[in-house]
């Protein structure tokens, strides 16, 4: 690990190529080993890396350069860990994972909190900036093939999108019906997978119960739920879980009394 009074000196030399990739490797593993040790002086270092000259110019350049690459078809796991550093550095006040992760699930854990980040104040232009730019789908393909942590990051951007009336106009607009089932089958797998092994990621089940109860208030949105909600998200299987998770079982009960409380008026308008 770097001393703390050898950051300014690790950073300019982020200005020479040739000596570029180790700077990226030291500064982003004394970030992640700091962060919980140190808060201020994980804070200080952000603070440097962002006002330091050139600094997020060069780490910018990095991500063209991987972009280019993965375009190309030719990349590397030395190219995948190197961006991964690069996207540490960018986030450097507020990391959203612990520990190290493997090949392109890194990246995507990475790029994803950064974008979660954006996200979480639920600012109407940052919002539509997403969705604009397709983050929706993306977030559909993690929560669909990714590992526990770019789901959980994935179904925690969703949510933020789903609170903006633009954003739960794009997902349950006919346009992106394929959006709104593929994210249907989506949760629907995991919930399967998590009734079998409740210890696998609560945090998963709060999520996937916050954008049920989210997509309710809109007609097509309760539609989707109703058609492809699965019965151990009503029959108790989720009792352990509710019981060690108060915040769980509480959304368990607001789903299930939102349901039975507008199957009615939809089977009323369905005819």
């Amino acid at each position: 690990m770097i001393r703390p009074m050898a950051i300014p000196r690790v950073i300019l030399e982020l200005q020479d190529e040739s000596s570029r990739e180790t700077a990226l490797r030291c500064l982003s593993r004394f970030l992640i080993e700091i962060r919980e040790e140190n808060p201020r002086m994980y804070n200080d270092a952000g603070h440097m890396l962002y006002y330091s000259f050139g600094t997020m110019s060069i780490l910018l350049q990095e991500i063209l350069a991987f972009l280019r690459k993965m375009v190309e078809g030719s990349l590397k796991y030395r190219s995948i860990k190197r961006i991964a550093n690069v996207l540490t550095l960018i986030q450097a006040n507020r990391l959203f994972f612990k520990g190290p992760l493997e090949d392109f699930d890194n990246i995507c854990a990475v790029a994803l909190s950064v974008i979660g980040i954006m996200c979480q104040a639920r600012e109407p232009k940052i919002i539509k900036w997403a969705v604009d730019n397709q983050i929706s789908e993306a977030c559909w393909s993690c929560t669909d093939t990714g590992n526990e942590l770019t789901r959980v990051i994935g179904m925690h951007i969703l949510e933020a999108i789903l609170r903006n009336e633009y954003g739960m106009s794009y997902i349950c607009s006919p346009m992106c019906d394929d959006l709104l089932t593929g994210l249907m089958k989506a949760w629907r797998e995991m919930i399967t997978i998590l009734a079998k092994s409740q210890d696998y990621s609560p945090r998963l089940v709060f999520h996937v119960l916050r954008c049920y109860m989210l997509l309710c208030v809109h007609d097509r949105g309760f539609s989707a739920v109703l058609s492809y909600l699965l019965d151990p998200m009503l029959d108790g299987t989720f009792i352990e879980s509710a019981e060690k998770f108060p915040i769980i079982g509480r959304l368990l009960d607001e789903l299930l009394m939102t349901i039975g409380g507008n199957v009615q008026q939809l089977q009323t308008h369905a005819f």
